[in-house]
């Protein structure tokens, strides 16, 4: 039986067809956002899938449902438009008995459908502070006793369905960090990903940098300019719009000052 656990986040699924279209191997937990409550549980060989239903929104909240009923010794985050490479549980297996150490191994997705080119792992690497920002969930896979011993979860406010368009995952990754768990990379692709169309990206828009301002304020309210400059600099999206430098600098200053009322981008 595998050591590995999928959690799926995901909505309004009826039934458990996802594990054939995400060629799921292992035991899964699907965290299923929709209209209704309810438990389901079925079991196919070694692999024993369950969904909780909940009329929850936010993806966040979502997979911390999922976090509370996981069980697996390694976790992989999820979302609903993956699928997995064969074999993927034992690739995550071998990782952690290569990397013993680590309670948290970042690897390889591949992606169809999007020019943003994503960060590649050419070797395994320990993961840092200053270079935590590069990786999203669905990367990730955690031994459930260290994130359970620090009483890790998700941000709600953050991600699809919530007040900000994302940084969910950076946030988890950097509370992991400031619980001194050892992150690192590792260069093996677990997946593949279609961003034909994505859940909360709707282009480098106002509203955008504005979020991105609340996202460094929640990392680190003393470095958040400074994390806002380098951002630009590193990444100066801002030229594919109407928006300057200086606006779009603006724009997350504003989101900074923000950040603890918790008021969501307003321009009506």
């Amino acid at each position: 039986m595998s050591k590995v656990e999928v959690l799926c986040a995901t909505m309004h699924q009826k039934d458990f067809s996802k594990i054939d279209a995400m060629h799921i191997q292992s035991d899964v937990v699907f965290a299923n956002q929709a209209d209704e409550t309810g438990y389901s549980e079925i079991e196919s060989g070694d692999l024993r899938a369950r969904m909780i239903t909940t009329e929850t929104r936010g993806v966040g909240i979502n997979r911390n449902l999922a976090l509370m009923y996981a069980s697996g010794e390694y976790l992989l985050f999820s979302d609903d438009d993956l699928q997995y490479v064969d074999r993927y549980p034992q690739i995550v297996e071998e990782a952690f008995s290569k990397v013993p150490q680590a309670d948290c191994l970042i690897f390889n997705i591949d992606t169809v459908g999007s020019d943003i080119p994503r960060r590649k792992n050419v070797k395994i690497k320990r993961v840092r502070w200053y270079n935590a920002m590069n990786y999203g969930a669905v990367r990730i896979a955690v031994k459930r006793v260290s994130v359970q011993r620090e009483n890790l979860m998700f941000s709600r406010n953050f991600g699809g369905g919530t007040l900000f368009s994302c940084g969910e995952d950076t946030l988890f990754i950097m509370d992991m960090l400031k619980k001194k768990l050892k992150i690192y990379t590792y260069p093996e692709t677990i997946a593949t990903v279609d961003q034909r169309e994505s859940s909360w990206f709707k282009g480098f828009s106002e509203k955008y940098y504005y979020d991105r301002g609340v996202l460094f304020a929640s990392i680190s309210r003393p470095f958040a300019k400074l994390l806002c400059l380098q951002d630009l600099l590193r990444h100066p999206d801002y030229k594919k719009t109407d928006l300057s430098f200086s606006a779009a600098y603006t724009l997350m200053k504003e989101g900074i000052r923000n950040r603890r009322s918790l008021r969501p981008f307003n321009r009506e």
